[in-house]
């Protein structure tokens, strides 16, 4: 068991906790805080959604112990002086019906609220996207959103002390010694640790300042390994020197899981459905590996050897990502996927172009969830180099691109509708 303090809904607590023990549980049977729901369990439904430092979470799949010196709230936060505007929107607009999804959905509602004062209807339907509701409907909601947003009131919070976090020489010697595994985010890790699959020992690494951050270095941007998703998506840098990066960190997950989950952890589980991995490509990144031993750098191609296998030496942690900042360049990221929100990529692009008089200057090209490693597609590119933008001519290219494809997979039976749907993204990517 350890000891673990933080403040709920304002007021310290200390309880006791097992090593992994969600946050959910803790709230639930430890401290009797019922209106947190357990739904899926998974990190899915968004029913058990609290807040953690005003950012939302799924408590199902949040360790307790990442919880210490921190603030958690919960439904009653919102009512400690009455019903909360919100809450009276929701009432008022028939937004609750079984009221299973109801304290999550406030909560996520709340912490928008905090940030965006007058959102628009897109900006609720994002920042809902990781609460279901499966009887009520999300029309009532969002119009309950948007009218409480008039009479919106931020609930004060007494200041915390922060625990210091890990400093990178002591990550450094603990990833040495090989007796722990490192994680950050945890999200696809506590899913395994239910299903009976984990049965090492792993260490937190998400304190450790040194691994966090983003700044801009000559034509380089520095993208700490445990920067998250939310902070990828939203950072001015990221949407400035590498906007496809931001796009496609937005698509990950929902707004829960992209608060939690990093890009180092994104790297390091090597799925060839991740999504940044297109975006990475296009900018050549280029991964920082750090030991008691030294640093070395790979290119990110080189990192991921097979699916969910990097190469990663005993004791290396990943502790940077650099990216090459491309001037004149038009930029974006498409996914394709079952929904829109918490749903893995059945394909992606990611692209760059640089244009001048109609004609293709530079051309770069990532496609994800095609190949078993990261993919860039440079004899497409080469292809389309130097050739004007005549109509067909993009379409026409693409078949270098499928074998390009082919080359590296083999022919799998899913690229017979697979290759019709990249052509199209392709050519609604560069035109022509």
């Amino acid at each position: 068991m350890e000891r673990l303090r933080f403040f709920l809904n304002g007021e310290e607590v200390t309880v006791q906790v097992e090593e992994w023990e969600p946050l959910l549980y803790t709230l639930r049977e430890r401290l009797g805080v019922r209106s947190v729901k357990e739904g899926c369990g998974i990190g899915e439904c968004g029913a058990c959604t609290v807040l953690v430092d005003d950012k939302p979470y799924y408590s199902c799949i949040f360790l307790a112990k990442k919880a210490e010196g921190k603030h958690v709230k919960t439904v009653e936060f919102l009512s400690r002086r009455g019903l909360h505007p919100l809450q009276e929107a929701f009432i008022e607009h028939g937004a609750v019906q079984c009221g299973f999804c109801t304290p999550g959905m406030l909560l996520s509602a709340y912490s928008l609220l905090l940030h965006k004062r007058e959102p628009t209807v897109q900006e609720i339907r994002e920042a809902i996207s990781g609460n279901l509701c499966r009887c009520t409907g999300y029309l009532q909601i969002v119009e309950a959103i948007s009218a409480a947003s008039r009479a919106f009131e931020e609930q004060p919070e007494p200041k915390r002390e922060l625990k210091a976090g890990i400093s990178k020489e002591e990550l450094l010697k603990r990833a040495s010694q090989g007796d722990v595994l490192l994680y950050a985010g945890g999200t696809d890790l506590y899913v395994r640790f239910r299903r009976g699959e984990v049965s090492e020992k792993y260490l937190d690494i998400s304190s450790c300042e040194a691994l966090c951050g983003i700044s801009l270095e000559g034509d380089s941007l520095r993208i700490g390994a445990l920067v998250t998703h939310g902070e990828l998506a939203e950072a001015p840098l990221v949407r400035e020197k590498a906007p496809c990066l931001a796009a496609a960190s937005s698509s990950v997950g929902s707004p829960q899981i992209r608060n939690l989950g990093t890009l180092g952890g994104n790297i390091v589980n090597a799925s060839p459905a991740a999504d940044t991995f297109p975006a990475l490509m296009v900018h050549e990144a280029l991964c920082v590996l750090e030991s008691e031993e030294g640093q070395r750098t790979l290119p990110l191609e080189e990192l991921v050897l097979a699916p969910y296998k990097a190469d990663l030496r005993k004791g290396e942690v990943l502790s940077e990502v650099r990216l090459q900042v491309l001037h004149g360049y038009k930029e974006g990221f498409i996914k394709v996927a079952k929904r829109a929100a918490l749903s893995i990529s059945r394909l992606s692009v990611a692209y760059a172009v640089k244009e001048k008089d109609g004609v293709f200057e530079d051309v770069r090209i990532s496609v994800g969830a095609m190949t078993p490693r990261p993919f860039r597609a440079r004899r497409f590119e080469e292809s389309l180099r130097g050739k004007r933008k005549e109509k067909g001519i993009v379409a026409e290219k693409c078949e270098v691109l499928f074998e390009e494809v082919v080359k590296v997979s083999g022919m799998r039976p899913s690229y017979r509708y697979k290759f019709p749907v990249l052509r199209d993204l392709i050519v609604k990517a560069l035109g022509g």
